[in-house]
């Protein structure tokens, strides 16, 4: 083949190349479903509670964000050293969203003391929601009810047993928001 040629050939193979990639479909987007979370929306902002646990006060302050593109509520808890048992600040952040497909509320949360837990609800029953824990770091079983009093107040009942089946004491949180 001549030179000429060869020019020409290259070029037409080249008009041909990009022709066919502007023929080509734009890649179809993928879906971007954010979950319903407006039934939590009133818990956005700082609150603060109150819990007797072992007979003592035990204050914390949690805060409620939007997290990873709108599509969990992060709740950043802080609760300093209450007692002779917890000489230390627990802090815990705790993810929550609603599994359209499962049709129900998940809960995954860690803590500074290594503690990890996963819980499911199938959401609210009039005022009250009952998270039940599926997975936690030793063992231990319980259930959370939840009882939205007003956009400003929660209570929240904890029940529990540990992995020999000894039961927790039962330990009420009433919580403000700010």
């Amino acid at each position: 083949m001549t030179k000429p040629r060869l020019t020409l050939a290259l070029a037409a193979a080249l008009v041909l190349t990009v022709a066919g990639a502007r023929a080509q479909a734009p890649p179809t987007p993928v879906p971007d479903m954010k979950p319903d979370l407006s039934s939590m929306a009133f818990l956005m902002g700082t609150w603060s509670c109150h819990s007797t646990v072992r007979g003592s006060a035990r204050p914390d302050t949690t805060t409620y964000t939007m997290d990873y593109d709108g599509r969990w509520i992060k709740a950043h808890d802080t609760a300093p050293a209450f007692d002779r048992f917890r000489t230390r600040s627990i802090v815990s952040d705790t993810w929550m969203t609603y599994n359209r497909d499962m049709h129900q509320w998940v809960q995954t949360a860690v803590d500074n003391f290594g503690g990890y837990g996963v819980s499911t609800s199938p959401g609210w029953n009039g005022n009250q929601m009952t998270w039940t824990a599926a997975l936690t770091q030793d063992g231990s079983t319980g259930s959370d009810t939840v009882t939205k009093v007003s956009d400003r107040e929660t209570r929240d009942v904890s029940t529990g047993k540990d992995k020999n089946g000894k039961p927790f004491p039962t330990t009420t949180t009433v919580c403000m928001k700010r």
